[in-house]
């Protein structure tokens, strides 16, 4: 395992932050409790705790200090990678593209079509799906 490649001379190469979330449904009628238990789940041991029971890495930086992670080999990749952590673009339509890098990377690897080939498709798929928002942020500004 290694941390990411750059296209240029940075190292490490840029993630985007993943993983399950912890939210709230609007309607809860127990907004106060929920809230109380995201609060709890997020805190550092309780990561940690999770991380020992599951194997699952934490997403907060201090659980990883905490339980000695940082500085275990195995993890050590995850932990450098973490240090370059950006959220996903926030669009509406982040779902619909992410799920066309997925689909267009998978048909890649497995040979079903060449790099270059999956990455135009992607290119346009995305370009397609771009448009409608193209198009709205064009009249807004009219």
């Amino acid at each position: 395992t290694a941390p990411l490649p750059a296209p240029d001379d940075r190292y490490p190469g840029v993630s985007l932050a993943g993983g399950a979330s912890l939210a709230i449904a609007r309607g809860s009628g127990r907004k106060e409790a929920a809230w109380q238990l995201v609060e709890f789940l997020s805190e550092p041991a309780q990561q940690a705790a999770f991380y020992r029971l599951t194997g699952d890495l934490p997403a907060r930086r201090t659980a990883w200090v905490d339980e000695g992670l940082a500085s275990q080999p195995h993890a050590r990749a995850f932990w450098i990678q973490l240090q370059s952590v950006h959220s996903t673009p926030k669009i509406p339509e982040w779902e619909r593209i992410a799920g066309k890098i997925s689909q267009y990377s998978e048909a890649a690897v497995r040979g079903d079509m060449t790099l270059d080939r999956a990455l135009a498709a992607l290119d346009r798929d995305v370009d397609n799906v771009l448009e409608k928002r193209r198009w709205l942020m064009g009249a807004a500004g009219r």
